[in-house]
């Protein structure tokens, strides 16, 4: 009769692998973006990645992402995901331009301006944005650029007269460049404007009716100063 001890190992199911994989790819990320957050993706290292994800294997990096850069682009990516879940680009439900618009602000501020319950991703965004990585450009292109594109023809349906292209641009990057300051002029704002006054007059709805008010404004302008595309030959 064979002993306990000289029976062969069962076999591990492919279930347990996976559920191995899926731990430790899951580590790995939750581990890496606080470090990629607070040293910024050049000084981040691999070896303290791992470290940080209680002591998981090196290669475990190059096994699940390839390289530092593929963990650091799926990291950009789940908090892309997270925030388009959240905020999904507002859609063709809305019949009124002017609503539309303003869901669209609305998105913009909400995106930029989310609850971190992390304490991390917000600072990790700012870094990219700041010291842009190869990430960048894929973030744009797909996250901020459908937004950008719904922006633009909620912007052509505003007008009644055909508006030259880089006038649309312009109102589009004025109406980003306004969110935007929220977040990266956050300090700025806090000495400038008493708490008071924050609390009552800059809540993401507040600055939707603002922002959307500026360019409604700045729409009648253009119009009425005859920025217009020149008619066909």
């Amino acid at each position: 009769m064979t002993s306990p001890a000289s029976q062969p190992t069962p076999p591990v199911s492919d279930t347990a692998v996976t559920e191995s994989d899926f731990d430790t790819r899951t580590r790995l990320l939750e581990a890496a973006g606080p470090v990629f957050a607070s040293s910024g993706y050049d000084r981040a290292t691999v070896r303290e990645i791992c470290a940080a994800a209680d002591g998981v294997n090196i290669a475990s990096v190059g096994y699940y992402f390839g390289d530092k850069m593929g963990l650091y682009r799926e990291v950009i990516r789940g908090i892309r995901d997270s925030r388009e879940r959240r905020f999904p680009t507002p859609q063709s439900e809305l019949s009124d331009p002017t609503e539309v618009l303003r869901a669209i602000v609305r998105t913009l501020l909400s995106r930029i301006l989310a609850d971190d319950p992390t304490g991390w991703e917000s600072q990790l965004m700012m870094r990219e944005m700041q010291n842009p990585t190869p990430v960048f450009d894929e973030l744009i292109r797909e996250f901020f650029q459908p937004l950008f594109q719904r922006l633009k023809r909620s912007l052509h349906d505003l007008t009644t007269e055909a508006v030259d292209e880089h006038v649309i641009d312009q109102l589009a990057l004025s109406v980003v460049g306004q969110c935007v300051y929220h977040k990266f002029g956050a300090k700025v704002i806090e000495i400038l404007i008493p708490a008071t006054e924050r609390k009552k007059h800059f809540s993401i709805e507040t600055l939707v009716e603002h922002i959307s008010a500026v360019t409604l404004s700045a729409l009648a302008h253009t119009k009425s100063h005859g920025v217009v595309a020149p008619p066909q030959l």
